[in-house]
């Protein structure tokens, strides 16, 4: 058999593990699920019955088209690790090489991990296992870009520095270089490394693509290589806009885990201000929380509604607002708010101010302007008489007509200084009697609905009452 061939048989031989590369690639290239689409064992096995027929050369491949194939489908993985598990898998499935992993590097623990592995059995290295610090002489010879005194490549290939290990003229003249091929040499064998690929993005070393040995023995093609080269830029692209992704995802959450905290905090404030408010005044002890919860239970009954639509949160608006409708009152003189017997005219005026008050106390608060407008709103009537702006209908805020029916249902449900405690029959009587003067009818039926499913829980027994 003459030479030509025999490189023909060569050729042959060698082709039918690019070939399922090659079609594995464009396989997963219009895979729209970002998940692996394997050969099927009847592709496999006429490739695989093809092989034999090495009298004639392999096919040429477009490298560049199948990068380009390559590229499309490694730029659809959000998460940094199942890109690397597609490329190991690719790799490991369709270049029969003893083992495949990759070195990528961690921020926060400012080392290369192992992230995946793959391999045949007793060659593979445990996910994990293998941590290499930035100091670590493997990592500073790719992130320094050093690699390319042994490796024109820049690949660090096994072969090349046993050779390197091998030249006297290195030894002898080039002791710092020999120590430290003996090192790098050491740090290969751990990680059973036939060859690194580097993993460059804007030269910052991302990570390392780490092969073992071909199971056949041969060793890698300066075109194998050259087409790793390439993968691992396309790989690197990858990886940095799918960390960039990942880590915007963290900021995210971190803000979202911020902003819970910080309302959770807010929130507790606005309740020990809405306690402060009935500390004033022992015969509305509780009244808040008990508005609140009628509020929340009346907005249930309203869900959907198109005025609901107008509020950026409005079950927080509203959560918010009850437990402030009353934060005005702090500027009403105590001889006023605990005054046993009716008010005056001068009296009455001076307790209708409570809603403008704590209107001016809290839209100064950018967070709180919304809740400033039902603060001030919440004692307008449906009819047109309420106060301090007399408006009617529907130009008064939903949330602030919703606290009007609770705060009056409260209201007739227990002990004031001026008056004694009704029936809940009797509070339910006066609040259909005043629908549709008083309290918008929607709102009153919502809450009467609310009351029937047992949602209105009332607690004015427990209650504390002056003078029961």
């Amino acid at each position: 058999m003459s030479n030509n061939k025999k490189n023909d048989k060569n050729k042959g031989k060698k082709a039918p593990s690019w070939d399922h590369l090659h079609n594995m690639f464009v396989e997963k290239s219009i895979n729209r699920e970002n998940r692996m689409s394997p050969l099927t064992p009847e592709q496999g096995s006429m490739e695989e019955a093809q092989a034999p027929q090495a009298a004639t050369p392999g096919p040429k491949y477009d490298y560049q088209a199948f990068l380009e194939k390559a590229s499309r489908t490694m730029i659809r993985f959000k998460k940094p690790e199942h890109l690397i598990k597609m490329i190991v898998k690719t790799i490991d499935e369709q270049l029969r090489v003893t083992h495949t992993a990759v070195l990528l590097y961690k921020e926060n623990k400012q080392s290369y991990i192992l992230i995946d592995s793959k391999g045949t059995e007793g060659r593979k290295i445990p996910i994990g296992f293998i941590r290499l610090t930035t100091d670590n002489l493997l990592i500073k010879v790719f992130s320094e870009q050093q690699s390319y005194l042994i490796s024109e490549t820049g690949i660090l290939r096994y072969e090349d520095v046993i050779n390197s290990l091998r030249s006297r003229d290195i030894l002898e003249k080039q002791p710092a270089l020999y120590d430290n091929l003996l090192k790098i040499k050491k740090q290969m064998d751990l990680i059973k490394a036939a060859l690194c690929v580097p993993c460059y993005f804007k030269k910052d070393l991302l990570g390392i693509l780490v092969l073992g040995e071909k199971i056949d023995g041969t060793t890698f093609s300066r075109e194998e290589m050259g087409f790793f080269v390439t993968l691992a830029n396309d790989a690197a692209m990858a990886l940095a806009n799918a960390q960039l992704i990942e880590n915007l995802q963290q900021k995210i959450d971190e803000i979202k885990d911020l902003y819970v905290r910080e309302h959770r905090i807010f929130i507790h404030t606005s309740i020990a201000m809405a306690a402060a408010i009935d500390a004033r005044d022992p015969y509305t002890h509780g009244h808040t929380e008990r508005v609140t919860n009628y509020c929340l239970s009346i907005a249930k009954e309203l869900e959907g509604i198109p005025d609901m639509g107008h509020y950026k949160n409005f079950r927080e608006t509203l959560q918010i607002s009850a437990l402030l409708h009353d934060i005005g009152k702090i500027g009403v003189p105590d001889h006023i708010l605990n005054k046993h017997g009716p008010l005056t005219p001068e009296e009455f005026e001076e307790i209708k101010k409570h809603s403008i008050i704590g209107s001016t106390i809290l839209h100064p608060i950018k967070e709180l302007s919304d809740v400033a407008k039902e603060v001030r709103h919440h004692q307008e009537c449906f009819d047109g008489s309420g106060y301090p702006d007399g408006l009617r209908d529907g130009d008064i805020p939903l949330i602030s007509r919703i606290i009007s029916v609770a705060d009056a249902f409260d209201a007739i449900t227990t002990n004031r200084p001026y008056k004694k405690r009704k029936s809940v029959e009797e509070a339910l009587q006066e609040i259909k009697r005043c629908s549709g003067a008083q309290f918008d009818p929607v709102i009153v039926s919502a809450f009467l609905l609310a009351y029937e499913k047992g949602n209105i829980i009332t607690t004015s027994d427990q209650s504390y009452h002056p003078y029961k």
